[in-house]
Parts: structure tokens; sequence; C-alpha cells
């Protein structure tokens, strides 16, 4: 049976363990606007536009408009993507939906990985010391799925 030290220690221990395996689990970052319109140039997702004049006109409506344009959502410097890069919208909300759906699963194994830890300690504190140490040593080798 182990003592009440011996338990908060054991209990210490497999905070530290989950700790260590939460921080290996990233969160999935964004990216920029100006990466995404190189990454989908270059996989073919994102294109050109055929009529150089669309391209013409969209400048000539950003330089005309009187308006500082800053930084936003679908633009690239002063300049808006939409009407430079055909496919640039529905390839950025496609990444944006990857990126949550790998975020999400990332939250999953987080959530799997401290409730393996709660049932551990509950064992510990519980139930059979040769049991705890047993799970102990079979988390630390876990891999979150």
């Amino acid at each position: 049976m182990m003592t009440v030290p011996q338990k908060k220690y054991f209990c210490k221990r497999i905070d530290e363990i989950t700790t260590e395996k939460v921080n290996k689990l990233k969160d999935v970052t964004g990216m920029s606007n100006k990466a995404i319109a190189q990454m989908g140039l270059a996989n073919g997702r994102v294109k050109y536009p055929t009529d150089i004049k669309k391209v013409h006109k969209a400048i000539d409506l950003i330089l005309g408009d009187g308006k500082d344009v800053h930084w936003g959502n679908s633009r690239l410097g002063d300049i808006d993507i939409k009407a430079m890069l055909k496919g640039f919208d529905d390839y950025k909300e496609e990444l944006r939906l990857k990126q949550a759906e790998e975020n999400n699963d990332i939250v999953n194994q987080r959530n799997k990985l401290y409730s393996e830890a709660t049932r551990i300690k509950d064992v510990a504190m519980f139930g059979s010391e040769e049991a705890a140490h047993a799970m102990l040593k079979d988390f630390i080798e876990w891999q979150v799925k």
C-alpha cells in the first residue's frame, strides 16, 4: 500500500508525463495569404486569371478609390486577391476547414491524455498499488491515436 507522500508523488509524476505528452501535440498554425497563394499556385489549385484586363481593373479600383488599404482577410498587400487569383477564396476556406479539423483532432487527443491520467490517478488513490504502477508504465509508453 502506498503512503500519502508516495501517492502525491505518483500523481505529480502522472501530471508531469501528461504535460510532456500534451506539449508534443502542437496546434496547427494558420498561414498568411501570401503563403496560401504560393502553395495554391504551386499545386495548381489557384490560378492566374486568363483575362489580364481583370487584373488591370482590380489594380485600378484599388488605386483609384482614394482609401488607404491595409492588410485584411482577402488582401495581398494593398491589392484584393479575389480579382488576382482564381480559386484563392475556395482554397483558403478548404485550408481553414482542414486546419480546424486537425486542431479538433489534437484537442480530442489531449482530452484522451487527461482522461487516461485521471483514470490512473484514481487507481493509485483507490485501487491496488501494483495495478497503478503497471498503468503508469503503460502510460509512459502510450501513444495517443
